[in-house]
């Protein structure tokens, strides 16, 4: 089936109302974006709990990013061990910091709350190993600003939705929602999509979606095609309670422990 473009901006604030009625909102209190940097890079292959860990024990042992410059790279990963991959996330946040260093002469970043969600962009996005990804966590958890990052679980649920080609890559999925997207549903959208898709609408390695209790189902693609199969399930809706659970990003209700 060809695709039709993204939903109108009236269908993205349905889904997000829905969405807000199962999963909540969440506030996000602005913070150093430097922080925002170098947490997605300790966030690499290993849970929530043991990157806040790592993240604590840097701030706690090189209270700021000067320092951490100034550090020695074992002495960096010795901080961050209980992260996980410590050699090569130690060596990519001095590398980091050394070309935010090179780039405007200090590490001050405190210039980006004033700043256009486009120059932020623009450049985040000049450092090696800072793709639109990160960027956009970035800008929605530590700045405040309009951006939709896309995860693994929005890639297949958005993909699935029909509101991106179904083989779009990530990038190209989060090109055409920031586009499409109003800006004041984003932050909303982006955490309770990850929460039905870990939730509900699971990977097919994990359980397979399970649309006969997803609560957007009716403006899913995926449904459409698929409804009869699911109309003879054996699962009622009356389940849905005691079966799912609230699933969240904990890196993103972090308080700051600088």
């Amino acid at each position: 089936m060809e695709y039709p473009g993204p939903p109108s901006a009236r269908t993205f604030r349905r889904v997000n109302e829905i969405l807000l009625e199962e999963y909540g909102h969440v506030d996000v209190t602005p913070r150093d974006p430097l922080d925002g940097l170098i947490v997605v890079i300790l966030s690499q292959a290993t849970n929530d709990l043991n990157c806040d860990r790592a993240f604590r024990n840097l701030k706690e042992l090189f209270p700021t990013w000067e320092k951490v410059l100034l550090a020695d790279v074992k002495e960096v990963a010795d901080a961050i061990r209980c992260g996980g991959l410590a050699n090569q996330k130690a060596a990519r946040i001095k590398q980091l910091l050394q070309e935010i260093k090179e780039e405007q002469g200090d590490l001050d970043l405190s210039w980006m709350f004033e700043a256009s969600a486009e120059r932020t962009q623009e450049f985040m996005g000049k450092f090696h190993g800072v793709g639109p990804k990160t960027v956009s966590v970035v800008q929605m958890f530590f700045l405040g600003q309009p951006a939709f990052a896309v995860d693994v679980h929005i890639h297949r649920v958005t993909r699935r939705l029909g509101w991106v080609p179904p083989k779009s890559t990530p990038t190209r999925a989060q090109e055409i929602l920031e586009q499409a997207m109003p800006p004041d549903v984003m932050l909303d959208l982006h955490i309770n999509l990850i929460a039905l898709g870990r939730a509900v609408c699971r990977a097919d390695g994990n359980g397979g979606p399970r649309c006969a209790i997803c609560p957007i189902k009716r403006f899913c693609a995926y449904y459409k095609i698929h409804r009869e199969d699911f109309d003879k399930s054996t699962f009622k809706e009356k389940e849905m309670d005691t079966t799912r659970r609230d699933f969240f990003v904990t890196i993103k209700r972090r308080e700051n422990h600088s």
